[in-house]
């Protein structure tokens, strides 16, 4: 696979002042014990978090409840649309309980013969039970059955009638309750578990505005999430996260189906051999990109910082060629959620995103493609008037691109083309504009509906002077619709003028 950039260096009058205010690609952080006060997770919105992911897997909803609270209060106080995201759980299958508390793990060796069951037994070293009873129905001889996050491996000799003959290809010491990975299997029933529909509902009447999709492996899972949330009222935008090889060979589908999508580095290392797994990303990313597809990569991007005030050289290449992959976010796991350094690891990832593009924006050779798809006319069009603006933000001597936006739709094409210049947002839905949090290089106002156009360009232009986003005199190249405001969906202006007080 080969992956050609270009990072722009001919900048528009005023574009280094700009750029030293903002930084394209987005970051996301995700909450636990190390930030969950008032002092800890304000440090690390104010350095750079746009946006914070909560895991259903953890906590009640009260501490949950209690956390996006929090979170949302704090970006008020300082005048930041930050964005939620929360991972349903998904079908996790595990291990059974050892024989007794306090017990000393399975010692499971390689070579040699384990039943499994599929009913949580506790686990010895001769059997172990898991918690998926048609586990018997989905395996056959030669599959692989990985436990305790892919550090043990068995491969499947016979299927009885009750338990399944396995030899132990990696052996290794199985605690109580260890996470079960199927590598080869696609899972007829849905991926929506009874606790799913429970967050999911959570999720509706909370607000969230994003939700992430766990162990999905088709667009038609995306889909029946959407229908469920939408039965309850909710539109948040949805998240694939790519995990599983049948979700990644059905990439394409699913970036079109979803709102976003995750290159979730860690269970997709335990599915994939760990080699395959950085031409997986950039094959995600590409696309995503292509398609216009919000895409985030996650897990394991400063590990070591869980522990250590520094990252390993190793990790700042990771982040820095997820950068340069064309990635619209980075994500910061256990890092802040449990580490000791969670203000250093953002405030980190902070710079190592900025020192990429500090010459200007990254752009992919993907990012100026376009998967065909069969989109609505007003789609294309719009489409094409983001490519547009960018176009002409190179061409002539713009500052800035403002869009107005109903649905986000607008900021998130001309995002797609990676402007050169930064990319204002302007929305009369504050969801909305939280949601635009995630999105490349884009920065969200919220804003009155306004019918007369000549007043609506003055008031943008109070607003961005006003945020010091830009210089009286700047050239503005205005992107939205006639009527404004009326038709989501519709763009259909191209409009440049000076910003004036």
């Amino acid at each position: 696979m080969t992956l050609s950039l270009h990072v722009s260096t001919d900048h528009p009058p005023g574009w280094r002042a700009l750029a030293a205010r903002q930084r394209h690609v987005k970051i996301v952080a995700t909450l636990g014990p190390s930030v969950s006060t008032y002092e800890s997770l304000s440090t690390i919105i104010v350095a750079g978090v746009n946006v914070v992911r909560i895991n259903a897997a953890h906590g009640t909803p009260e501490s949950r409840a209690g956390l996006i609270d929090l979170s949302r209060s704090i970006a008020r106080e300082h005048g930041i649309e930050l964005a939620v995201l929360m991972d349903l759980q998904g079908l996790k299958i595990r291990t059974g309980p050892l024989p007794a508390p306090g017990a000393p793990p399975a010692m499971l060796a390689r070579g040699s013969l384990l039943r499994v069951y599929p009913t949580p037994i506790a686990s010895t070293a001769e059997q172990i039970g898991v918690t998926y009873p048609r586990l018997l129905e989905v395996i056959q001889p030669g599959s692989r059955i990985m436990l305790a996050d892919g550090l043990i491996e068995l491969l499947v000799q016979e299927v009885r009638s009750d338990h399944a003959v396995c030899t132990i290809g990696r052996g290794g010491p199985l605690a109580a309750r260890q996470g079960v990975t199927l590598p080869t299997v696609h899972f007829a029933e849905s991926t929506l578990t009874d606790a799913d529909r429970r967050d999911m509902a959570f999720a509706a009447q909370l607000g969230i505005e994003y939700v992430g999709l766990s162990f999905l492996s088709s667009a038609a899972d995306v889909e029946c999430a959407r229908d469920e949330l939408l039965a309850l009222g909710a539109r948040p935008g949805l998240v694939a996260k790519i995990e599983r090889p049948a979700a990644l060979d059905a990439i394409e589908e699913i970036a079109m189906a979803a709102d976003a999508v995750m290159v979730a580095r860690g269970d997709l290392g335990v599915q994939l051999p760990p080699e395959q797994v950085p031409r997986a990303q950039k094959h995600i990313i590409s696309v995503c990109n292509q398609l216009g597809t919000p895409v985030i990569t996650a897990t394991q991007m400063l590990e070591s910082m869980i522990m250590q005030p520094v990252p390993t050289r190793a990790e700042t290449s990771d982040v820095a060629n997820a950068v340069l992959d064309g990635t619209d976010a980075v994500m910061l796991s256990a890092e802040t959620a449990t580490g000791r350094n969670p203000l250093a690891a953002v405030e980190m990832m902070d710079r190592i995103v900025r020192e990429v593009e500090r010459d200007g924006p990254v752009r992919t050779a993907a990012a100026q493609m376009s998967i065909p798809r069969r989109d609505h006319v007003d789609h294309r069009v719009t489409n094409a008037i983001g490519q547009a603006a960018r176009a002409l933000s190179d061409s002539a001597p713009i500052d800035l691109i403002v869009a107005f936006t109903l649905s986000g739709a607008s900021a998130r094409l001309i995002a797609k083309s990676r402007p050169r210049v930064p990319v204002i947002a302007i929305t009369t839905d504050p969801f909305v504009a939280r949601q635009l949090s995630l999105v490349w290089g884009v920065r969200a106002f919220v804003a009155p509906l306004i019918d007369d156009v000549e007043e609506l360009f003055r008031q943008a232009s109070h607003l961005i002077l006003d945020a010091g986003l830009a210089q009286p005199d700047d050239e503005a190249l205005f992107v939205g619709s006639l009527p404004i405001y009326r038709v989501s969906g519709r763009t259909n202006l191209l409009h440049v003028r000076q910003l004036s007080q």
